[in-house]
């Protein structure tokens, strides 16, 4: 059978309030997925079917047998090899009509503009607090919008950092949380998660992204949207924007990461 973008998309740009143009956005967009596993494989995975025109993958990490529990698009045979490969072939059996770009890259202070500065959006899928200041500060020093993930045990975290709005770019995770914790909070490895809940949050990043490439609905800005998975409740944390771009070069050229 004939795979065509009419054939493939028909179900959402049946929809009026995204249609054709929704779709064109969407297909002209760069965007990419820092992290490949249990945030990343839903967002890709989604992000790849819905017609993201060009995604690119980053993670340093291999698939071990531990994590099948929750990055459900891996299989036992891909035991030992590199997730964004892994990851990246997947998305092109799913969707042959965009470009998925891998790489087994750590992202650091030296190679994150570098490696960050052509794409329109960043979507933080990782389970590093340092890296996930190293992106935020990347983020508003690109000016790129950043689609935040994050989990610790049943909780899980969204929102939108450093969108355009005619008010000023919106609040960024610094704006929330100006410093890391000074004590290492523990990871998934240490603490344990249920997978569902990785989903979720994964899912709700997916849906972020094309709300903001589309420019569709009300992205999660200025909010931080908590949801927990043992009593299905949810609140939304406000935020300010206050964090400007001089206090992100000062922490930048202290080395913070």
């Amino acid at each position: 059978m004939e795979i065509s973008e009419k054939n493939l998309y028909q179900r959402q740009t049946v929809l009026p309030e995204f249609g054709e143009k929704g779709q064109q956005k969407l297909s002209k967009a760069k965007i990419v997925i820092v992290g490949c596993g249990g945030l990343g494989n839903p967002v890709a995975t989604y992000l790849a079917a819905s017609g993201i025109g060009t995604i690119h993958l980053i993670d340093f990490d291999k698939v071990d047998v531990s994590n099948l529990h929750r990055q459900v698009f891996f299989k036992t045979e891909d035991i030992g090899k590199p997730k964004a490969f892994v990851l990246a072939n997947h998305l092109r059996m799913i969707n042959p009509l965009i470009h998925v770009i891998p790489k087994t890259l750590a992202l650091n202070k030296e190679n994150a503009i570098q490696t960050l500065e052509e794409i329109d959006l960043i979507v933080d899928c990782t389970d590093s607090l340092s890296t996930k200041y190293l992106l935020n500060d990347t983020a508003i020093l690109l000016d790129k919008p950043l689609i935040y993930g994050s989990l610790y045990k049943f909780d899980g975290y969204v929102a939108t950092f450093n969108l355009k709005t005619p008010e000023g770019n919106s609040a960024n995770l610094r704006d929330f949380f100006p410093e890391p914790p000074k004590n290492q909070i523990p990871n998934c490895a240490e603490v344990g998660t249920l997978n569902p809940i990785v989903g979720l949050i994964g899912l709700l990043q997916a849906n972020e992204v094309i709300k903001v490439l589309c420019a569709m609905g009300q992205p999660l800005i200025n909010q931080l949207l908590v949801y927990n998975s043992l009593n299905k409740q949810q609140l939304k944390i406000k935020g300010e924007a206050k964090t400007d771009r001089k206090t992100i070069e000062t922490l930048w050229n202290e080395n913070q990461y």
